[in-house]
């Protein structure tokens, strides 16, 4: 059962959409078709204050990425709330997005 979701649309021509699951839990799911030229670039997500999960487990497939899912806890909806999210690839920045869909 969703407590809330924020959802990130145009993101690289993709969406990220983070739902609270549980009452500390966040569930990230996303995909991006646009934005990515090296198979081997590591990719972080930094959303507002929360600390990035560590590169994404997500395949790079130029121009865009596999589908991905992240669960962070200790957190909730709030913190993912009316912030701007980065995607960085490699050492670079490749997009900046508002959130565009929060449902509560």
């Amino acid at each position: 059962m969703a407590i809330g979701d924020v959802t990130y649309t145009d993101a690289l021509g993709g969406r990220v959409t983070f739902t609270q699951t549980e009452d500390s839990t966040v569930r990230m799911t996303g995909q991006f078709n646009e934005g990515f030229d090296d198979q081997d670039a590591k990719v972080l997500l930094h959303v507002g204050d929360v600390p990035p999960p560590g590169p994404l487990d997500l395949g790079i497939n130029p121009p865009g990425t596999s589908a991905f899912e992240h669960d962070f806890n200790g957190v909730t909806i709030a913190d993912f709330t009316d912030v701007p999210i980065r995607i960085i690839a490699g050492n670079s920045v490749v997009a900046v997005c508002d959130p565009t869909v929060p449902v509560f």
